[in-house]
């Protein structure tokens, strides 16, 4: 009896951690894969038939549809460039210079996956409605309070992620993959 109790305790100290494991996998990716540029990470595979059954899982478990190497590419971020946390309540500064795309968009998210807007207002930046300056990079604010130039509103409180998509671009690609470039760089302000 004693044994028999022993192997079921083995197995399912096996199964939790077994599925503990992909569950922690399909939640936060894997560590190694994706292309990753400063605190912006993005799975190129993950629209195509090459992606790994956890990149699928965890696309399907977030409600995305996600974009082939042909379409497009989105980067996450959930941190400033030093690694801090995006918290709701502090103020950040993008800077960089982008790939070039035929559209590119950037949107605030809670950890829920919503959008940080409130009804009425624009949900992103896009690259129809930014003002550039020729020969100069890109530059944006996130902030509660209205800031000149590109600004975007935070709402809501705690942490939160940045969507940055580019549409019709060759940064998926594998020789892009080698050789990625940057992206814009987050850096943190002042926090209320």
């Amino acid at each position: 009896m004693r044994l028999v109790l022993w192997v079921l305790a083995v197995f399912a100290l096996a199964a939790s951690i077994g599925l503990g494991a992909t569950w922690w996998t399909v939640a936060n990716g894997l560590p190694a894969t994706g292309l990753v540029i400063g605190p912006w990470r993005s799975e190129p595979d993950v629209g195509t038939l090459s992606a790994d059954p956890y990149e699928r899982a965890g696309a399907a478990r977030r409600g995305e549809a996600p974009l082939s190497i042909g379409d497009g590419l989105a980067f996450m971020a959930a941190t400033d460039d030093e690694g801090r946390p995006l918290e709701a309540a502090c103020d950040y500064a993008l800077e960089g210079a982008l790939p070039p795309a035929r559209l590119w968009t950037i949107a605030a998210f809670d950890p829920q996956g919503r959008r940080l807007s409130k009804p009425g207002e624009e949900p992103a930046l896009t690259s129809a409605n930014a003002a550039r300056t020729v020969g100069a990079p890109l530059a944006l604010t996130l902030s509660r309070e209205p800031a000149p130039g590109n600004w975007m509103q935070l709402h809501g409180a705690g942490a939160f992620r940045l969507r940055l998509t580019f549409y019709d671009t060759a940064l998926g690609s594998a020789l892009q993959r080698e050789i990625p470039g940057v992206l814009l760089s987050i850096k943190r302000g002042l926090c209320r």
